[in-house]
């Protein structure tokens, strides 16, 4: 081979390395800037589920009975139509709310029955007295007033009654103010965004001072407990 022959396949040689080179520099640009999109995405939707909790407990601060929410009959101050069925995420994607509360209540999308649901589980240990989840809220973020610059994802929250009630009916709030649980929920928000993306928290609210007669101390709700969850999720 003559110098001429070498020179050329050097060149080819250096030309192949550096376009190699860039194309690798091109994708670790572009991974790079996708993670950090996905992390602010995902962290935006933590924040979302974390604002549902405040709307709720704020919603929750209103009523003087809790029963209702508890039996699914009231609902919180942002809805967007009848409790259940199949809706939009914006961006992409479906949720359906009905399959969501029935995996909540029995680890089933179809619908629960009555055994199902006092049967007792690891999660679920507590049999007739197992929570009862009723959807309380629900909604796009980009339609929640109260949220700033949302991220675009679909916002529920739901609440049920708390582990601490003995009556044998996770429907209604306990009746006296010393019965176990008396002035108690849990609430969980949860937050369904794009290719399957989920973030969700869990709380627990405490009514103070449900009478609010006296002046030095007004009617409201205390978040008493409050957790990221992550196992739970797929």
């Amino acid at each position: 081979m003559n110098e001429r022959g070498i020179a050329l396949l050097m060149v080819i040689i250096v030309t192949a390395f550096l376009s190699a080179l860039g194309l690798g520099i091109t994708l670790a640009v572009f991974m790079d800037r996708l993670a950090a999109g996905n992390l602010i995405g995902s962290v935006a939707m933590l924040y979302a589920a974390d604002a549902g909790i405040e709307m709720a407990a704020h919603d929750m601060a209103q009523l003087g009975d809790w029963t209702p929410v508890l039996a699914g009959n009231r609902h919180g101050s942002f809805v967007d139509g009848a409790a259940g069925g199949v809706r939009a995420i914006p961006g992409g994607g479906v949720v359906d709310l009905t399959a969501a509360t029935n995996m909540l209540n029995c680890g089933k999308t179809s619908t629960c029955t009555t055994a199902q649901m006092v049967a007792s589980s690891k999660d679920r240990p507590w049999g007739v007295n197992n929570p009862r989840w009723r959807l309380f809220a629900y909604g796009a973020t980009t339609s929640v007033p109260q949220l700033l610059r949302p991220a675009p994802c679909y916002l529920v929250v739901w609440i049920a009654d708390d582990e601490r009630e003995v009556d044998g009916d996770p429907s209604a709030d306990a009746v006296r103010e010393d019965d176990p649980g008396h002035g108690i929920v849990r609430v969980r928000a949860e937050t369904f965004g794009l290719a399957g993306a989920r973030r969700a928290v869990e709380a627990e609210l405490v009514r103070v001072c449900p009478g609010g007669a006296d002046a030095a101390c007004s009617a409201g709700i205390r978040v008493q407990s409050w957790q990221e969850l992550r196992q739970t999720l797929p």
